[in-house]
This record gives structure tokens, C-alpha cells and sequence, in this order.
């Protein structure tokens, strides 16, 4: 029989897994054991199947090959796994690279069984892709006003149809802040969201209904948030759904809607809820420990003195003779000045104690004996010097500038890049955008696999965008997490990922709960008596 305090928990569209990095890094009055996470993407899976093969071992033992293979030295994935079968294996049962949708039902449904086994409470979490949901994919949305049938959908009834079949104790499920607000016809799609998850086996169309019966009893729920007490779910307004996550430790202005599903049977109406940080933590705190480095040219990039080259010849401190730009014109020119033959261009591996500020606990392993995955991407020399300026304007004013701030001369050549009558530009204002040093970052997002001009780094000097490491820190990823595959691989996983430090703060609620939900079972037990002897 299961200790009934080992807590399964199955993760559904797991990405490379920072939900479940947060749940299995959580130690406190419960075990939250990730016993099956389910991936589509290639490179995100064989991430996630790495990172649970690393879980297998007792914290602070993971094996030497394993950060010989992270470094890029010597060891080789499949000998890493050959070596250590057994908790490759281990990994390979619980990482399971199947596409939600295409794998049948009954299939899924009995994977998820298995991995639960005899546990009376276990927890389902995950964040159904979001495209139905997000402001950009609205227009297409309206066209379909049968909800059930629209395909954008279909994913998010995956998750919906396995909380209907197995009824999970607790179930953490995460999506875009635009789910609040999207429409289908008049009908607000975030308020039938909620009605299907209060009672997911009544939502469900005929067929999955019939094929999921033979399961489990028709549970129903109470919706609520991580960060707003209420009575009962009905008294939660739609933006009480919101966690910011720079209010909860994480260097970053993440603006995301996670559900907290309670089972009825065990819904006491009142619950805990995220305790909230003294301040915010700063990019400067999290990443300015890490080694200065360089972009790269697109182009004609041989060594240092040729990227500093390319950058004066493009002229970055013409246009910025006026007043105005006198303060940036300085802090412009001393970066040119300071670049030197001896900044390199970042490494897969770069040797070193690269402590950060804040949260070192949660993000440093001095076994790594460096950082990986700081190396730094191409960029065209036109755009190394509209960073150097970006940066430069950032640190004299405390501000990234909108695009009406650059002077002309650095001013893209895109149909976009135009003034209307009042001198502002409408839709391109942010193409270039400095995070700034003593600010939270703005949410790190997948599109850094395109491009960085979102993400410039607020050095002048470096002139350059985000590392993979750069933005995996930013999301609190721990350095010794390792993201398969190339970089703009990398970089999708890591924008598209929960902060597992926010993760493993969602799970402290999530035990608190279950905890309650333990004492609950003790008190229902019928009591035991002795018998009296006459």
C-alpha cells in the first residue's frame, strides 16, 4: 500500500518541466513525486527526460558524468544512460513523449492510472497550450462559435477529460493572462472554462463520457486562486485568478492565470495562498554575476577586434549630438572605448563561480564548477549598435526607449517604423527593448527563439541580447538544468515554461491543502473499539 503522504503527481503538456521541477523540488510535509509528465516537442521532452533521470538520485548525488555531459565534455548522452540504466529507465517511464489529442483516450487514461498506482490523493497540473486563448489569435477564434468543436480546444478537453475520468484531489492548471478576456460569439470563454472544470464529467460530449464511465465516480470542483482568499469560489472575480510573478521571489513581471482545482468532497471553502516577497528581485541580482560576453556579427566574424570594428564603423554614435542625447552620446562612447580583444563570445561551458545575489540557493551548484549555456547568438551590425544605444539610454535614464526615443539614423527600414502626426510610432514602438538592471524583466517569452531584440542585455558593452542562460535564470531555472537541443530550441522551452520557483511555491499551498485533505480521511475513519469482555 502507498505511504498515503507520497503524493503522485501527473503533469499534462509538461514542457521542458518547470511545473514539475518546482512539485518534485518541494521537501516540506508531503512528498509531490512527478510519476508521469507528457510531452510532445522533440527537444522538450528529451529535456524533460534528462532532468528526470537527474531527479532519480538523492539531491546533491547526481552523478559526475552527468555535469561532464551538461559541459559538453567527454560524456555523451547514451552513455550516460547506459551507464546509469536503471534510473534511465526510471526516467524514460515517467518523461513520456506522446502529442495529447492523437494518443487515444483509454491509452492516456490507463498511463495515468499506472503512474498513480493505489494512491488515494494525488495532484494533475499543467498549461494546455494557449493559442485559443491569446490576444493574437482572436480575430480567427470568433469564426467558430461551436466551442466544443473548435480545435484550439481540443487540448485543453485532454486535460479536462482526464480531471473527469480519474478525479485528482488537486489539480494546478496554468494558462495565459489573455484567457480572461477572449470571446467566442458573446460568450466569455474564461467563465465556461470555469464551469467545465467545476463539473469536467458533466462538460464532456457523449462519446468521452461513455468511453471514461467505467472509471470513477462524476466529482465536481471548486475553482480558486493561489492568491486571493475567498469562502467559495463563486465570490472570485476573473483577474483574482492573476499571479504576478514578481510579487513571489521571481526576477521577471510574469503575468500568468493558474486555477487551483478542489475537489469538492474535500473543499473546505477557505484555503492558504501565496505569501508574497519583501521586493522584487532585479535582473542585475540574478544575471550581472554572469561572465561579460559579446554578440556575434552575422557576417565576417573572425575575432573580438572585428565585432568592435563593425560596431564603429556602423557609426553608433552618430545622430546623437543633440542635447538630448548628450547623456547617452557618454555612456555610449565609454562602452565603445571599454570593448576589448579579451571579451569572448560566451561558451556551451565557461568555467567559473558565477554566484547571483539573489535566490543563489535555489539557482547555484557548485558542482557545475561554472555556468553552461551562456554563449551568445548572431546579430547584424546594424543592430549590435541600436542595442548599444538601447542600452546606453537605459542606464542613463532608468528606461528602455521606444523606438520615437532612438534617433533617426537607427531607426529600422520596416514599413512599421513610421510617426504618425503627434511624433509617435504605433505598432513598432518596442522592437527594441532594454531590460533593465535594477528592474524585474519583462516576461520572458518563446520569441527570443526568433529574435532578441525584446531581450537586450543592459550592458552597453556586451551589446548583445539574452543568453540561453541568461533567460533560463531569469526564469529560474537552476544552472545545472540543461536545455536539449539547439538554441532557438532552447529558447522556445524556456519562454514557454512556469518558473519553477514559482512552482515549488505553488506546491507548498498544494501540500498545505492536501495535508488538510490527510487529516480529513483520519477524521471520516470509522473509530475503533475494544471488546468489552464480560
Amino acid at each position: 500500500m502507498t505511504d498515503p503522504r507520497e503524493i503522485p503527481v501527473i503533469d499534462l503538456f509538461a514542457g521542458p518541466g518547470g511545473l514539475s521541477e518546482g512539485f518534485a523540488s518541494y521537501t516540506g510535509i508531503l512528498s509531490l513525486s512527478p510519476t508521469l509528465s507528457v510531452e510532445k516537442d522533440f527537444h522538450a521532452h528529451r529535456t524533460l527526460e534528462l532532468r528526470t533521470f537527474y531527479r532519480q538520485f538523492p539531491l546533491g548525488q547526481a552523478p559526475k558524468e552527468y555535469y561532464e555531459y551538461i559541459r559538453a565534455r567527454r560524456v555523451t548522452r547514451d552513455a550516460l544512460f547506459s551507464k546509469y540504466a536503471d534510473e534511465a529507465n526510471a526516467a524514460r517511464l515517467i518523461a513520456w513523449h506522446a502529442t495529447l489529442g492523437e494518443v487515444p483516450l483509454e491509452q492516456l487514461v490507463e498511463r495515468v492510472r499506472g503512474a498513480i498506482g493505489d494512491a488515494k490523493h494525488w495532484v494533475l497540473i499543467g498549461g494546455p497550450p494557449c493559442q485559443a486563448y491569446s490576444t493574437i489569435g482572436r480575430a480567427r477564434m470568433t469564426r467558430n462559435q461551436n466551442f466544443s468543436q473548435d480545435h484550439r480546444h481540443t487540448l485543453y478537453r485532454e486535460y479536462l477529460k482526464i480531471v473527469a475520468a480519474l478525479n485528482p484531489t488537486i489539480f494546478v492548471m496554468e494558462n495565459v493572462k489573455g484567457i480572461l478576456s477572449s470571446k467566442l460569439g458573446n460568450e466569455k470563454i474564461f467563465g465556461r472554462i470555469l464551469n467545465d472544470l467545476r463539473a469536467p464529467f458533466d462538460s464532456l460530449d457523449d462519446l468521452s463520457r461513455k468511453q471514461i464511465s467505467r472509471y470513477g465516480n462524476e466529482h465536481q470542483y471548486g475553482v480558486y486562486s493561489f492568491v486571493k482568499q475567498v469562502p467559495w469560489d463563486e465570490a472570485l472575480e476573473p483577474n483574482d485568478y492573476i499571479i504576478e510573478a514578481e510579487r513571489f521571489g521571481v526576477p521577471q513581471r510574469r503575468h500568468r492565470v493558474i486555477l487551483l482545482g478542489i475537489r469538492r468532497d474535500y473543499d473546505q471553502g477557505e484555503h492558504p495562498t501565496l505569501e508574497s516577497s519583501p521586493q522584487e528581485i532585479t535582473v542585475d541580482e540574478i544575471i550581472g554575476s554572469l561572465p561579460a560576453i559579446r554578440s556575434r556579427l552575422s557576417s565576417g566574424d573572425t575575432d573580438t577586434a572585428q565585432w568592435v570594428s563593425a560596431i564603429r564603423r556602423s557609426g553608433p554614435l552618430k545622430g546623437l549630438s543633440t542635447k538630448r542625447f548628450r547623456p547617452v552620446k557618454d555612456c555610449a562612447k565609454d562602452a565603445v572605448a571599454a570593448m576589448t580583444d579579451s571579451v569572448a563570445e560566451g561558451a556551451p561551458f565557461i568555467r567559473g563561480a558565477f554566484h547571483p545575489r539573489k535566490l543563489d540557493a535555489w539557482l547555484y551548484d557548485k558542482r557545475l564548477r561554472g555556468v553552461v549555456q551562456h554563449d551568445s547568438r548572431f546579430h547584424m551590425a546594424d543592430d549590435l549598435c541600436r542595442y548599444l544605444f538601447a542600452a546606453a539610454y537605459a542606464t542613463v535614464t532608468g528606461d528602455s526607449p521606444r523606438l520615437e526615443n532612438f534617433p533617426r539614423n537607427l531607426w529600422p527600414l520596416h514599413t512599421n517604423a513610421v510617426e504618425d502626426e503627434n511624433g509617435r510610432v504605433a505598432n513598432f514602438r518596442d522592437r527594441f527593448k532594454v531590460q533593465v538592471s535594477d528592474q524585474p524583466c519583462n516576461t520572458v517569452t518563446a520569441h527570443l527563439s526568433k529574435d532578441g531584440h525584446y531581450f537586450i542585455h543592459p550592458d552597453p558593452v556586451q551589446a548583445r541580447s539574452f543568453t540561453p542562460r541568461e533567460a533560463a535564470r531569469l526564469q529560474t531555472f537552476p544552472d545545472n538544468y540543461f536545455f536539449e537541443g539547439p538554441r532557438s530550441k532552447q529558447f522556445h522551452q524556456i519562454g514557454n515554461a512556469v518558473p519553477p520557483y514559482l512552482a515549488w511555491q505553488l506546491a507548498d499551498v498544494v501540500a498545505e491543502i492536501l495535508e488538510n485533505c490527510l487529516e480529513q480521511d483520519r477524521l471520516d475513519e470509522p473509530p475503533e473499539y475494544e471488546e468489552l469482555v464480560i
